[in-house]
């Protein structure tokens, strides 16, 4: 070690017992023959050993020496030790390797002698290995293999243990394994060995058994997998069934408990009127869900009767309002507010507000945020929110009270179920049957009110062509007609088409009848073959000209007509005219029989002629005697169909220009609360005035300062002195984009700025409804003034104003805006035409009343 630099020279090292005494080697005779010594079976190394390429230059003696220095060592190793594979395997006399020949040992060979002798100790496991090996390569036909003796005896305790040899263990004995490998894998070869027939035989009905098997495995796979749907299917239907009839039963509980909280309510209602008593207003649009799921912002629809809280006008009357949007401080304390001028109203003193906030109150139904994207009904929402359910039983505790809803549902009489109170309103089937389009003419015909010519319970194409051509041929004079869905509303239903004028055979209709003349021109033998060219022309017609009013839902005829036939609907006449005014009256029947006329409004219409937009009140197109007197044959035909509370009447009036007198169409019917009726009860709590619909007037009491007189006090009192009258404009149906930019608070000191407000001494102004506080991109407007001409005027400049405040050139936004100031400059221009008209006859008669008197 000291000669190889591993120990230096000036060490001192001194050895008490030397670890190493050396003994001279015992040498053989090289005459006697040498005899190799057994080793055990598990001292054989199972792979062939890494040879280092330097070992060969040291003696074992200096191998045994360099373990005295570790650090040495290891230097030593990384700098001179290489370990590599030799390219070629070194044979070593201790393989013990033998070749084995189509399957058979040759016992005799000198290396299989060699092999046996060395590992005579453990032959009995070796020679059942063997025989495994042996059957193996007879098998495949394996004709020659060299066998690695170590590698064999290694395998020995694993073959112990399981007794049998894989093709895996075959490979690893083997010297070259890939070759024997590849003939292994060749397709067939297991066959080419011993029992090759039988075993391919074997293989085969082994394979056939196996497809049959499988086959009738998938068979009864299928067959299980189908009883598994049929039964789960089977459970969900009985599961399916089960519910339906719970909600059968209890619906029907509902409905029979509603009857008899009706009869209770009718029975009692002249007293419940009288005292102090609770209205739950719930404005919910019970529709069905395929008429709810196609209207924007539905949520904000059945939240735009906040004049329904103006019910607390009357002393005795408490409210509580269920609302589809959390109202935040800031629209709560607005309301709070024009609730609070009642008194100050009354007085003409705005210092004489109160504070009404026990006298109202605003739910939210919690569900709304569980169900947001669900189109739900109000009345749905407030079913499935206990919290609001048990706020309302405490606030009613004790008290009289009663439900009015919207278009009634059949949540609602749950809700009411729930409260245990009735609902002023009829059964929820009756309200939607009368309330279609189809459903309103059956109560317009029994009540014989002139409506407009048409069919209605349209189900089938043909059908629907064949009445039209015969519409069509008996009113020639009817340029455009209308195709309303039974169950849709505002417009979004409704298809125009003006046919005469695309008719190319229309001129030929003409001189038929004028042939005929008009008696005869209404038989059929007369009709016969006008009926037969008009049918050629007339579905090319529809699918070419015809135009839904909602482009946007149906942007096509054909996909109208889909929802028109699946639906049921009606076909009826234009007004032959050019200028047309809609009405729209609203009614309640009382629980006890009496029939009143609330509210009367000539509607406005700024998205189209079939839209409504906004209404002015009181009416003042038709003579209020005829208008009331037809209103009340409605009203008897509903009571007759056991139609109780709140309800609305569409009417069309026109100067025929047949007779040229004023004829009126009824054209809708709808029971339910309508937003006008909300408004007018806004307009009456802010002018403390009185709406007499048999006359269309709004009176409103006026104050003037008294005179002041002697030693009085230096503020001057108010004294009523005789009432004036009023108009109001009220729509809820404004929508600006840019409303969204502005907060509420900012708007209402924007409109202050520009003088937009509400005078409360001389009841006349401007006030807003705001219905949430998140989009705000609509709202209504309500505008009183003391003449119609004026307040209209006065409508159109705050849209006017409000448009220029909160748009730039360059971002205008989606806005009805623009059209409603449009539509009212129309008005204005036809009441200017008419005012001038009226003077000059009664300038005229004046005239021809002075010259008859000389005559006299």
């Amino acid at each position: 070690m000291i000669e190889r630099g591993l120990i230096p020279p000036t060490a001192r090292i001194t050895f008490q017992n030397p670890p190493i005494i050396p003994r001279a080697a015992p040498l053989h005779n090289l005459d006697e023959a040498h005899k190799i010594p057994t080793a055990a079976p598990f001292t054989i190394p199972q792979k062939p050993q890494l040879i280092p390429v330097e070992a060969t230059k040291f003696s074992p003696k200096k191998r045994r020496s360099q373990g005295k220095g570790k650090r040495s060592r290891g230097h030593h190793d990384r700098k001179i030790m290489k370990v590599t594979t030799p390219l070629t395997a070194v044979k070593s006399p201790w393989d013990y390797d033998f070749f084995i020949y189509n399957g058979v040992i040759d016992k005799t060979s000198t290396d299989f002698l060699a092999f046996k002798e060395h590992f005579h100790l453990s032959w009995g496991s070796i020679f059942s290995l063997l025989e495994h090996v042996e059957k193996f390569l007879r098998d495949y036909a394996i004709p020659e293999v060299k066998i690695k003796g170590n590698n064999l005896v290694a395998f020995l305790p694993e073959f112990e243990l399981k007794h049998r040899l894989t093709r895996y263990d075959f490979l690893s004995l083997l010297e070259n394994p890939i070759h024997i490998q590849m003939m292994l894998n060749i397709p067939g070869q297991r066959y080419k060995g011993q029992d090759g027939r039988s075993e391919a035989a074997n293989k085969i009905r082994a394979t056939w058994k196996c497809f049959k098997a499988r086959k009738l495995f998938l068979i009864y796979r299928q067959q299980k997998w189908a009883s598994g749907v049929i039964a789960i299917a089977w459970l969900l239907h009985c599961h399916k069934t089960r519910v339906k009839k719970i909600l059968k039963e209890s619906r029907e509980r509902h409905l029979e408990n509603f009857r008899i909280r009706a009869k209770h309510l009718a029975a009692n209602w002249n007293r419940i009127r009288t005292s102090r008593r609770t209205i739950i207003h719930i404005p919910s649009l019970g529709y069905s869900l395929p008429v709810r799921q196609n209207i924007d912002d539905f949520n904000i629809r059945q939240n735009m009767q906040l004049g329904r809280l103006c019910d607390i006008l009357d002393a005795n009357v408490s409210v509580i309002y269920i609302c589809s949007h959390q109202m935040n401080d800031e629209l709560l304390l607005y309301y709070n507010k024009i609730l609070s001028l009642q008194a100050a109203v009354k007085s003409g003193n705005l210092e004489d507000r109160s504070d009404l906030q026990d006298r109202f109150k605003i739910i939210t139904p919690e569900a709304i945020n569980i169900f947001p994207k669900h189109h739900m009904c109000l009345a749905t929402y407030l079913m499935y929110s206990p919290k609001a359910i048990k706020r309302i039983k405490n606030l009613i505790q004790g008290k009289q009270a009663y439900i009015v809803s919207g278009l009634l549902h059949r949540d609602d009489l749950a809700v009411a179920d729930m409260l245990n109170i009735p609902i002023l309103g009829p059964e929820p089937e009756i309200a939607h049957l009368y309330s279609s389009k189809s459903g309103s003419k059956w109560v317009f015909d029994s009540a014989d009110v002139p409506v407009p010519p048409g069919v209605y319970g349209i189900y089938r194409h043909q059908q629907m062509l064949e009445q039209l051509g015969q519409l069509v041929i008996d009113h020639l004079e009817i340029q455009r007609w209308l195709f309303k869905m039974d169950y849709e509303f505002g417009g979004n239903g409704t298809a125009f088409c003006d046919i005469p004028s695309h008719l190319e055979c229309y001129d030929w209709f003409l001189k038929e009848r004028s042939r005929y003349g008009y008696e005869d021109w209404r038989k059929k033998w007369a009709q016969e073959p006008a009926l037969v060219k008009i049918s050629e022309e007339l579905a090319g017609i529809l699918a070419q000209h015809a135009q839904p009013v909602n482009e946007k839902r149906f942007p096509t005829w054909r996909k109208f007509l889909q929802t028109f036939l699946s639906q049921g609907g009606t076909m009826e006449a234009y007004p032959p005219v050019e200028s047309v005014t809609n009405l729209t009256v609203d009614m309640l029947i009382e629980p006890n029989g009496e029939i009143r006329v609330l509210s009367t409004g000539d509607q406005l219409h700024a998205e189209g002629p079939f839209i409504s937009s906004g209404t002015t009140m009181p009416q003042t197109s038709v003579d209020p005697q005829v208008l009331t007197s037809l209103c009340l044959k409605i009203g008897n035909a509903c009571k007759m169909r056991n139609v109780v509370g709140y309800f609305s009447v569409d009417l069309v009036t026109f100067i025929d220009p047949s007779t040229m007198g004023q004829q009126v169409w009824a054209t809708g019917l709808s029971l339910s609360y309508s937003d006008q009726l909300a408004l007018t009860q806004l307009t009456l709590y802010l002018t403390d005035g009185h709406l007499d619909c048999s006359f269309s007037t709004l009176k409103v009491p006026c104050f003037v300062p008294k005179k002041e007189k002697k030693m009085s006090c230096l503020n001057a009192l108010s004294v009523p002195s005789p009432a004036t009258s009023r108009y109001a404009v009220m729509t809820t149906q404004l929508k600006h984009d840019n409303l969204s930019l502005v907060f509420h608070y900012v708007f209402l000191q924007m409109c202050k700025a520009h003088g937009i407000g509400y005078d409360i001494e001389e009841r006349q102004g401007t006030v807003f409804i705001l219905y949430e506080h998140l989009k705000r991109n609509k709202l209504g407007m309500l505008t009183i003034g003391e003449d119609l001409q004026g307040v209209l005027m006065t409508f159109a400049r705050n849209l006017f104003i409000i448009h220029q405040e909160i748009s730039a050139p360059n971002m205008q936004g989606e806005t009805n805006f623009k059209t409603a100031i449009d539509d009212i400059e129309a008005i204005l221009g036809v009441t200017e035409e008419n005012k001038i008209r009226f003077e000059e006859e009664l300038k005229q008669s004046k005239d021809d009343k002075n010259l008859s008197k000389p005559d006299k």
